[in-house]
């Protein structure tokens, strides 16, 4: 096997992963710096149901 082959379901699995921590980091700079309390609010319950807690 070729040392520079790369698993194309290595790379999928990256970029999903990636993806969903992007998604979460923006959801928590959202919770905290967001303008108006309930998009504050909203912010913080999306991030909560992402990480699998009750709101």
């Amino acid at each position: 096997m070729n040392a520079t082959a790369v698993d194309p379901a290595a790379i999928a699995l990256a970029t999903s992963a990636t993806g969903y921590l992007l998604t979460l980091t923006a959801l928590a700079i959202t919770a905290v710096a967001a303008p108006s309390p309930a998009r504050r609010r909203e912010a913080r319950t999306v991030l909560g149901l992402l990480l699998k807690r009750k709101p």
